[in-house]
């Protein structure tokens, strides 16, 4: 059974912003299995360079849809069926903010509301987007232990030639990990095409110490 996993970046990104199409496989996989996490050093470098960019793309995405709301023939106060409507005719499915905005009308819009307050609310909830993935990130590192390795392992890592030098050094942090350790440890990834899809898996559990890899990605 396994005992430990090492995350990708995506799996963190996926798990801190709840805008991500894989959040809630990776809430679930991180908040209900009780395993020892890992992140490598620079995953978390990683991380912390992209979280303000995509905070501010999904913030982007909820003051646009304030734009068309003030550009729509919504005025005054609104009823429950000219919110639905709301949620059904401004978002679009390409927003960054999507889920955010299907929630906040979902769970957070009362059954009459007046457009100024919808636009107040809103505003608010593009000011939270980088607080929450603040707070989630700050979970997470409380139950992950952010790891540096030492070792090169060129043989295994000439062996993992095939797969990108982002993924394949995981591969090797992650290996690391249970050569130090000696945890039974399992990679996870929002990334399959380079870690699980064809035969990169197979390759990875032959040439490493790893128990599986763990695909946590939302196909379509």
């Amino acid at each position: 059974m396994t005992e430990a996993s090492f995350l990708d970046t995506g799996v963190a990104l996926a798990y801190c912003f709840r805008d991500d199409t894989h959040h809630y496989r990776c809430k679930e996989y991180l908040e209900e299995n009780d395993f020892s996490l890992y992140l490598s050093d620079h995953v978390e470098k990683e991380y912390l360079n992209r979280e303000p960019d995509l905070a501010e793309e999904i913030a982007d995405g909820i003051r646009n849809h304030i734009f068309q709301l003030r550009n729509s023939k919504y005025e005054g106060q609104l009823d429950s069926l000219d919110t639905s409507q709301t949620r059904q005719n401004l978002i679009d499915r390409q927003n960054a903010a999507s889920t955010s905005l299907h929630e906040f009308y979902q769970n957070q819009v009362p059954n009459f509301i007046q457009v100024d307050e919808l636009i107040s609310r809103l505003r608010s909830l593009a000011r939270d987007i980088e607080q929450n993935a603040i707070e989630n990130r700050q979970w997470l590192l409380t139950r992950t232990e952010v790891w540096s390795r030492e070792t090169d392992y060129s043989k295994i890592s000439d062996a993992l030639s095939e797969i990108p030098w982002d993924d394949r050094r995981i591969c090797l942090d992650a290996h690391d990990v249970i050569e130090q350790r000696g945890e039974r440890l399992e990679l996870a990834t929002v990334n399959p095409r380079d870690l699980v899809d064809d035969g990169y898996r197979e390759l990875i559990l032959g040439e490493t110490e790893l128990e599986d890899v763990v695909s946590l990605a939302v196909r379509s």
